[in-house]
């Protein structure tokens, strides 16, 4: 569907692209505060005393992501719906200067109600597609990558024995649409 609409995006495929870009960042924002928090809690755990500096530098920065993330977050959507309105707006002229060409018996035939709806309900579907699954989606497909990453960072012990867990899982899933 989305190379069908791509055409109609013009100028404002890169608004779709920077939208992207920054839900993308928003994400990573929004995970980092968990590893700042590991962070803190792992030297209690060990048993070990924690510094004002060394506590108020990482709460400084998980506020610090938090508000990044929230910016981000609204600017990509800000970017993504402007985007998606423009590309339904050309979408629309489009269809009109297409249903101008055609006889008036063609659009008689078609009637007002179903003109009306093409026009917007079925134009007003994409609307989810361009403003939300697209940049969403590729920032929600780079989260897992960043999280495992940072449980290498973290500790590799864990990750590994996070990432066993993985085939388990696929196992799992194909027994299920197996049965289905």
């Amino acid at each position: 569907m989305y190379k069908k609409i791509k055409p109609y995006m013009g100028e404002y495929l890169s608004f779709t692209r920077r939208s992207a870009v920054s839900i993308t960042i928003a994400v990573i924002l929004s995970v980092v505060p968990y590893f700042l928090l590991f962070q803190l809690i792992s030297p209690l755990l060990a048993g070990e005393r924690l510094t004002l500096g060394y506590v108020s530098l990482r709460v400084g920065i998980i506020a610090l992501c938090l508000v990044g993330n929230a910016v981000m977050y609204v600017h990509g959507l800000d970017l993504s719906h402007y985007s998606a309105y423009n590309t339904l707006k050309n979408l629309r002229t489009a269809l009109q200067s297409r249903l101008e060409q055609q006889p008036l018996g063609v659009i008689r035939e078609l009637g007002n109600g179903r003109i009306k709806k093409v026009f917007t309900d079925d134009i007003d579907t994409i609307e989810l597609l361009l403003a939300h699954a697209i940049p969403e989606g590729i920032a929600n497909l780079i989260i897992p990558a960043v999280v495992i990453i940072g449980m290498f960072f973290a500790d590799w012990k864990l990750a590994l024995l996070s990432l066993a867990s993985l085939p388990l899982g696929l196992l799992a899933m194909g027994m299920m649409f197996r049965i289905g």
